[in-house]
């Protein structure tokens, strides 16, 4: 992996997608490592790339996150280089 190594929500086993495809369209993923603990959080969905928290773990799949979040990476470069140039 080029840009984000090991420390993103996508690498955590909490981080999930699947589940919940019309949030993973726009690259947010439900956080469910608070889930039945004190301290919920006020939105669980948070976007793939955010910094790896406290809660961080493992992922058994790691290959396949590997593989996610390199086409994600490649996906969203790609989004901005298209973008048009502001006129005015």
């Amino acid at each position: 992996m080029t840009m984000l190594g090991d420390e993103v929500c996508a690498m955590c086993q909490h981080f999930k997608m699947k589940e919940y495809p019309e949030h993973a369209r726009v690259g947010l993923g439900r956080c469910m490592g608070y889930d039945r603990t004190n301290a919920q959080l006020i939105n669980p969905f948070v976007p793939w790339k955010t910094k790896a928290c406290v809660r961080y773990a493992r992922p058994a799949n790691k290959a396949e996150r590997v593989a996610w979040v390199e086409a994600r990476s490649k996906k969203e470069q790609n989004n901005n280089e298209v973008q048009p140039e502001t006129k005015g």
